[in-house]
């Protein structure tokens, strides 16, 4: 390691990383962005241009040959998740992925196996682990609660989402790829609206739930479908024998929402997260059973983003676990497989 700031490569220049990375690594203290790799090369100079960094890669080998590049942050698409982890691992390289980590265990095992054998960290980029009302939402329950016995998790994308985001964040600025690209490009998952917003907003809300309430042993999923939107609701049940249920709405004709009740033996938390490019941290109550008291923490404005940055780094300079880690990813994709599964076959699905 350089000292106590990491280097880190950006991989992916498109909107994830306009919107939320590259104005993360402007504002966070221990991490700094030396290099940028995007296959458009008109969108690779002028994030170059915005962000100060002249080592500008077409090609991810060359950015993974860089010595000053001592972590990799990978922004691109779902399918490409594992593979693009992978040969950064196989080249030396810390991996921060972002989520889903992958979009089947199957691979996501693979890349579990690659991180136990190298000893080199990755962490998923479930970012909202990182809001300061989240954290201390888990601590509370964690600390205060005893056995978990019931919890709720509910996420609504909104239509008005493009909008809020477009008032408060810089114009997204695109790329075109190379004509060689283009023409060997596969079939864009995306397509499959569902199944995509399944797992790209899913991945958020299955990784919250376990992270506030525990690991999920069998889920009881449906779907409701209509004109365009999608609705998932299912039951959970926990491994210390509690119960909950969770709602996923893409998109809803409101608006955004996401919250989560956690109940104890002794202790409860409601969070109320905001949408994250807002900055707010999560609105949380919390009771305590033996001082029969509320408490409502507030804080001032917080990036998630510039705190997981914060966080990989720090686990990387000084040898600390990540969160979520290369397990913690591949248990929240082992969760959305279950979902899409009792889906299908109309039954109850227990996890391995």
């Amino acid at each position: 390691m350089s000292g106590q700031v990491l280097q880190i490569g950006l991989l992916g220049c498109g909107a994830i990383a306009q919107y939320a990375h590259i104005p993360a690594f402007a504002r966070a203290r221990q991490v700094r962005l030396v290099a940028l790799c995007e296959r458009a090369e008109d969108l690779l100079d002028a994030m170059g241009r915005r962000t100060g960094v002249s080592r500008l890669y077409p090609r991810y080998d060359d950015l993974l040959s860089d010595p000053q590049v001592e972590a990799v942050l990978v922004a691109v698409r779902d399918e490409l998740h594992v593979a693009m982890a992978m040969q950064a691992l196989r080249a030396g390289k810390h991996v921060l992925v972002e989520k889903p980590m992958g979009l089947s265990s199957g691979e996501c095992n693979d890349l579990l196996q690659l991180v136990q054998q190298t000893g080199l960290k990755l962490q998923v980029g479930s970012n909202k682990r990182h809001d300061p009302g989240v954290s201390f939402a888990r601590d509370f329950i964690v600390e205060r609660g005893g056995v978990i016995f019931s919890v709720s998790g509910i996420y609504r994308d909104s239509i008005f989402r493009s909008a809020m985001q477009e008032s408060c964040l810089d114009p997204l600025i695109r790329g075109t790829p190379p004509a060689a690209a283009l023409a060997s490009a596969a079939p864009d998952p995306r397509a499959d609206r569902e199944q995509y917003n399944l797992w790209t907003q899913g991945a958020h809300l299955f990784d919250n739930l376990r992270f506030l309430a525990g690991n999920v042993t069998a889920v009881t999923a449906q779907v409701a479908r209509l004109s365009g939107h999608c609705a998932w609701h299912g039951l959970l049940e926990l491994s210390g024998g509690g119960r909950g249920h969770f709602e996923l709405v893409c998109k809803s004709c409101g608006d955004w929402w996401e919250q989560y009740t956690v109940y104890g033996e002794t202790a409860s938390v409601d969070v109320q997260v905001s949408l994250p490019f807002y900055h707010r941290p999560a609105q949380v109550r919390a009771f305590d059973g033996q001082s029969q008291q509320w408490s409502h923490p507030l804080g001032g404005h917080s990036n998630a983003y510039v705190n997981q940055l914060e966080h990989f780094a720090d686990s990387v300079l000084n040898d600390h676990p990540t969160s979520p880690d290369a397990a913690d990813g591949m248990a929240a994709v082992k969760l959305l497989e279950a979902v899409s599964q009792s889906i299908r076959s109309g039954t109850r699905v227990q996890l391995a």
